[in-house]
C-alpha cells in the first residue's frame, strides 16, 4: 500500500516505501503503521523507528 506521508527511509532515507497499516483505525483517522524500503528492504516502525528483520504484523522477512 502506498501511503503519502512524507517518510524515508531510517537507513538510506530513500523515499520509495511500502506502507503496511498494523493497527486498527483510530476516531480521528490515525492508524499505526509500519514502511518497508524498497531500496535497501528494511522494515521500520512510522512513529518508534524500531527496525525489524522479520515482522509478525506484516509479514515482512528479510
Amino acid at each position: 500500500m502506498k501511503i503519502e506521508c512524507g517518510c524515508r527511509c531510517i537507513n538510506c532515507k530513500s523515499a520509495d516505501l511500502e506502507s503496511h497499516r498494523t493497527g486498527r483505525t483510530e476516531e480521528d483517522g490515525y492508524f499505526d503503521m509500519h514502511h518497508t524500503c524498497n531500496d535497501c528492504n528494511t522494515h521500520f516502525d512510522h512513529l518508534e523507528g524500531e527496525t525489524f528483520s522479520d515482522c509478525e504484523k506484516c509479514g515482512h522477512a528479510s
